[in-house]
């Protein structure tokens, strides 16, 4: 469900605001059910501890409600130690490499683990997107 702009539902504080473009990824996040945006962040102004947070996507005029993880996704890769911006933005199918994407990091969910497995990896994602939705 998308939201106007201009509503700011119940959750009125942030941590901060990044804007990056949507690049390719691996596409890892869709075959596992979460579809990410990766994001290309010019210049990082926001302090943020590697891990997962509640985030407001805004996209294109519209609000969404999304997760982020910031990290070197250890799960998936342990070799590449690069910084990487991922949200997987709830209830959202479009295709949007290229575009920009502007994001409220809005709360602090957990701190990025390394899961022994894909299927743990999806049931902390789950739960992550349980308590999103529930916060928001």
């Amino acid at each position: 469900m998308s939201k106007n702009k201009g509503e700011t539902g119940r959750l009125k504080k942030r941590i901060g605001t990044m804007t990056g473009k949507v690049v390719r990824g691996n596409k890892i996040g869709r075959t596992i059910g979460f579809p990410t945006a990766n994001l290309s962040i010019d210049k990082e102004d926001l302090s943020l501890e590697k891990g997962v947070y509640g985030v407001r996507v805004f996209h294109d005029n519209h609000l969404y409600l999304g997760i982020m993880n910031i990290g070197t996704r250890p799960t998936i890769n342990s070799k590449d130690l690069k910084i990487h911006y991922e949200v997987h933005i709830l209830n959202f199918s479009q295709m949007i490499y290229d575009q920009i994407l502007t994001i409220d990091v809005c709360f602090f969910i957990r701190k990025e683990t390394k899961f022994n497995s894909l299927d743990q990896l999806v049931g902390q994602i789950t739960r992550d997107i349980d308590f999103v939705q529930k916060r928001f």
